[in-house]
């Protein structure tokens, strides 16, 4: 068999759950044997797609690229492969993204897959000590990428035991092949703006008018002022009848626009990658070089990137073939406060008074006084102008392979693989103006040096027998080793704003230097048979030993099966010129699931107190010595149908992913000391340690149907991919039953995790504009007191319902390229809106969002607020309309297009005598249309996942907006 790898575009890639399918060429004009597509399976092994027995999705470096505007791979799978979300919380370039395939695995434990590059597992996440958001991904050159590899289910993933958990993707780079050296060189540059409308804030005359209402409709008001009425409130005000404050507001006129004043004068950003490729019968070689460059639309946000990537092949002797695989990058990001920080750029167009100017009457910065603005807030726009919080990247990566033909059909393989990544941070804040203001200037620095490295050796043996009996089988050993060792500290009061080093600020605040070190050692074994394509069985196991476990606990055994048959080729359906394949697959196993480092069992006492000049330690974990991984059985089960010589492919799967064991906070007896666990959900569990303890499932449906319509190369071609899922998520056991409530979340058996716990909003009594709460939680009897309304589930944080669609047009030399992606059935909550939407409480303080003002009046009863008081609105009852309730929970529904791009092509003879063998010219857009169908959602549907490795998500924290791009590019290739 004559097997070719080639790069598998989106519309030509047909999988079972998107098991790519083997789709038979037409005769080549070199040679007339057919050519079937090639998938990258567990530790950089190969497959043909009429091989698989489990669940695969791939998306080639090409569909990748046109996400250019996006600085990792995260962002640039959403929609592309059927049983994989991504999102994130935060628009910031170069910022950290979720991946999640077939649901959450856990509620405290990873929810990310594990990324593996070249068959080496790399570091993944937010490393920084101090930024808001980072990610070591958006170190990676996504134009070095031949394709991006989803695993999904036991038989796929198994292979990689204890932390396969929650899948598996898997980067193969491109390298070089035989012949003259090719130059490829790419140009793109854009600019940004928001992906979704932000929300509006109040001007002036908008904030003055509101709290005149709420002011008139405060009974002690009137009480004081008989008759008083909103259009009264002006002069009364500067009468000094409400208050010193009410009259400096109604004195002041300027109108400052908080928006316009954080924002950069326009996002843009610019991309340029070169590379250089080619080979001959015993060496192949491919050297790149890339540059990327984004701005966020808010000024100080941004990360900049310069990679290098050389990868060498060299086969030494009929029997030996060395490589080397060596990437190096350097990049630098620069974040912005999030949530509540009153630096946030956020919260000044939003809770910043409009009568405050942003710059003097010369010029210079509004900076206010004793450092800070009129209502306590600060002039973000001359903090995002002093103040930094950036990180600086170096990566150093390196893949080194030596492959050893023992005999025809048995491969002995050797690889080492080191990884070193080193970050150096800074946070400063400003002596003038803040919260460096009190502090006379303040400084954070930190230095973190993580080095891991890779260890595997491979003996693959492959035999074909008979023709049609195909075996073939690997045993591995693999050892993985990681270190972080990080050093740093904070001080304040700098004697001059240009000083910016750590010796300048002479009054230390806290020092830092701690080192983790964790190892994990494997040997796998798999096997493959098939019956000429036409029966399948494939097995593994792996026994795994990892160092986070107390002795007895460290070694976990993990495996899998599948089987399929493809009846394809059975007497009868094997002539049909209609039917080209129907296989039908299985699989079923067990594999592990990682837990973060701070619950790992070793981590007991912290000895960082200072008792009295004494050293002192900190209880922060209850030691289990039965702790483990939690364990996840992924079942499969599917079937994949080729119709027309596989011109249209519909594939379809099941899935039912149980985790055992799940890693949960225990309670336990007040007389069993006073410890306090952090929560990843945020808060505190008091009195608990970490157990063992409870399930979830995750359960549903995959579709994936691909169309070449039209396939005519020197004419029109036109190919059509849509994949779905169906997702349910479920806690099927917790300890003792019981619910865990954490603010507007829930544990609860029958449900997903993390719902939204809450008491169900009725909207705004016509009558007399009180709030209503739903009596029972969930609808009939109505009630105005906060209190006698009873808290239910109200929404799930993730999707139910989610996928994509792709298509691709081309005529001579012109092509559409398009792809969409969807979501529906999960909530969004607006965390700030008790602020924003305070009803009266918090206006006068501050403004919040222009929305407010649809407020109940007698000629405006169906209002979307209450009546504004001054003071809030209480109804009959003790607490206000602006507490927590789903009056602020929004469907994340959305329809979004993610990338469209035209492009032309010259080619043949338009470029005789030119040198260039190609000429691609485009236009490309990403995020350039999002459908919202909840029209009172103010932020991303992105934050459906959210932008950490654990269950929670769904939830706004004034972040930064996610960006639309329009760009052009070239490529050019000689």
């Amino acid at each position: 068999m004559n097997v070719k790898l080639r790069v598998l575009s989106a519309g030509a890639l047909f999988f079972l759950g998107q098991v790519a399918y083997a789709q038979k060429a037409k005769k080549d004009t070199a040679n007339t044997t057919q050519i079937e597509e090639v998938v990258m399976v567990g530790f950089g092994q190969k497959k043909t797609v009429k091989e698989l027995t489990g669940a695969v999705g791939t998306v080639s470096g090409k569909s990748i690229a046109q996400s250019s505007s996006s600085a990792s791979i995260e962002r640039a799978l959403a929609g592309s492969i059927a049983g994989v979300q991504t999102g994130a919380a935060s628009g910031q370039p170069g910022g950290f993204a979720s991946i999640r395939v077939r649901g959450v695995s856990s509620i405290n434990g990873n929810n990310n897959p594990i990324i593996i590059l070249d068959g080496v597992r790399i570091n993944q996440g937010d490393l920084t000590q101090n930024s808001t958001t980072a990610n070591i991904l958006a170190n990676l050159n996504s134009s070095d990428f031949e394709s991006v590899t989803v695993l999904k289910d036991a038989v796929s993933t198994a292979i990689y035991g204890a932390d396969a958990g929650a899948g598996v993707v898997i980067i193969t780079t491109k390298k070089g092949g035989k012949g003259k050296a090719r130059f490829n060189l790419s140009f793109e540059q854009g600019v940004a703006s928001t992906a979704i409308k932000m929300p509006k804030g109040l001007s002036t005359e908008e904030w003055k008018g509101l709290m005149a209402v709420q002011l008139a409709n405060n009974p002690s008001r009137i009480a004081a002022n008989p008759g008083l009425t909103a259009a009264m409130v002006p002069d009364l005000a500067l009468q000094g009848k409400f208050g010193g404050t009410y009259q400096y507001l109604y004195s002041q006129d300027h109108n400052s626009d908080w928006f316009n004043a954080i924002q950069s004068k326009g996002g843009y950003f610019q991309t340029f990658n070169g590379s250089i490729s080619g080979g001959s019968d015993k060496m192949s070689y491919f050297s790149s070089l890339g540059y990327y460059d984004q701005n966020s639309i808010i000024k100080n946000s941004y990360f900049k990137r310069v990679t290098n990537s050389n990868r060498i092949e060299y086969k030494a002797t009929d029997k030996l073939t060395l490589s080397t695989d060596i990437q190096l990058s350097y990049s630098e990001i620069s974040t912005l406060n999030t949530g509540g920080t009153f630096s946030n750029p956020l919260v000044a167009y939003l809770f910043n008074w409009p009568t405050d100017p942003v710059f003097n009457a010369d010029g210079s910065y509004n900076l206010g006084s004793e450092g800070s603005l009129s209502n306590g807030l600060f002039n973000s726009a001359f903090l995002q102008k002093t103040n930094y919080q950036k990180a600086k990247t170096a990566r150093a990566f390196a893949n080194l392979q030596a492959e050893y033909k023992i005999l025809d059909n048995l491969t002995y393989r050797f690889v080492f693989a080191p990884e070193y990544i080193n970050i150096e941070e800074d946070s400063y804040n400003t002596p003038l103006h803040g919260d460096g203001y009190s502090y006379k200037g303040r400084l954070y620095s930190y230095a973190t040096r993580y080095f891991n490295f890779n260890v595997q050796n491979i003996l693959s043996y492959n035999k074909t027998f008979g023709d049609k009996h195909n075996f073939s089988a690997s045993l591995i050993q693999e050892a993985y080793s990681s270190q972080q060792r990080t050093i740093g500290g904070g001080a304040q009061t700098v004697g001059a704003t240009f000083l910016k080093t750590l010796d300048s600020f002479v009054t230390p605040i806290t020092t830092i230097g701690n080192r983790y070190k964790n190892s994990r050692a494997g040997y796998a074994a798999t096997a493959h048979y098939d019956y000429d394509k036409f029966l399948l069985l494939d097995a593994s196991v792996r026994r795994d030993n990892l160092s986070n476990f107390w002795p007895g606990q460290k070694d976990g055994t993990f495996w899998s099966v599948g089987a399929g048959v493809d009846l394809a080729k059975l007497n009868g359906i094997s002539d049909s010129k209609v039917i080209s394949q129907m296989k039908f697959i299985a699989s079923y196993g067990q594999v592990g699931n990682q837990l973060p480092n701070y619950m790992i069992p070793y981590t007991l006492y912290r000895y960082t107190a200072n008792y009295n000049d004494e050293a002192g330690a900190t209880i922060i974990n209850v030691d289990n010595p039965n702790l483990s991984w939690e364990k996840v059985n992924p079942f499969n089960v599917g079937l994949d149908v080729g119709l027309w010589n596989n011109r249209l492919m519909v594939s379809a799967a099941y899935y039912h992913k149980k985790t055992k064991d799940l890693a949960t906070f225990v309670p336990l007896s007040p007389s069993q000391g006073g410890l306090s666990e952090t929560s990843p959900g945020g808060g505190t569990v008091s009195n608990s340690r970490i157990e063992n303890v409870g399930d979830m499932v995750n359960k549903g449906f995959e579709l994936t149907i691909n169309a070449n319509i039209f396939n005519n190369p020197d004419g029109f071609s036109w190919k059509l991919g849509v994949n779905g899922t169906i997702n349910q998520n479920e806690i099927t056991s917790i300890y003792g039953g019981s619910d865990v409530i954490n603010g507007t979340n829930i544990l609860r058996v029958g449900e997903a995790v993390n719902s939204f716990y809450m008491r169900k909003w009725a909207g705004v009594d016509p009558s007399n504009g009180n709030p209503l709460w739903y009596v029972n939680g969930v609808d009939g009897a109505t009630t105005s007191d906060y209190n006698q309304a009873q808290r239910a589930v109200q929404g799930n944080r993730m999707p139910k319902y989610f996928g994509g669609a792709n298509t691709q047009l081309s005529y001579k030399g012109f092509a559409i390229d398009a792809q969409m992606s969807f979501g529906f059935g999960n909530k969004i909550y607006d965390s700030w809106a008790n602020y924003l939407f305070s009803d009266g409480q918090y206006t006068l303080n501050y403004p919040g969002y222009g929305a407010q003002l649809d407020y109940w009046t007698p000629n405006n009863p169906n209002a979307l607020n209450p009546k504004p008081i001054e003071g809030g609105n209480r109804g009959t009852g003790t607490t206000r309309a602006n507490a927590a309730s789903s009056r602020f929970l929004y469907k994340g529904d959305y329809l979004r297009l993610r990338t469209l791009k035209v492009s032309y092509n010259f080619k043949g003879d338009m470029l005789r005598g030119t040198g260039l063998n190609n000429v691609e010219v485009y236009v490309l857009g990403n995020n350039i249309w999002t459908y919202l169908y909840d029209k009172n959602l103010q932020y991303d549907p992105d934050l459906q996942l959210g932008g950490t490795s654990t269950a929670l998500g769904g939830t706004s924290n004034l972040d930064l907006p996610a960006l639309k791009t329009y760009s052009l590019g070239v490529n050019l290739s000689f």
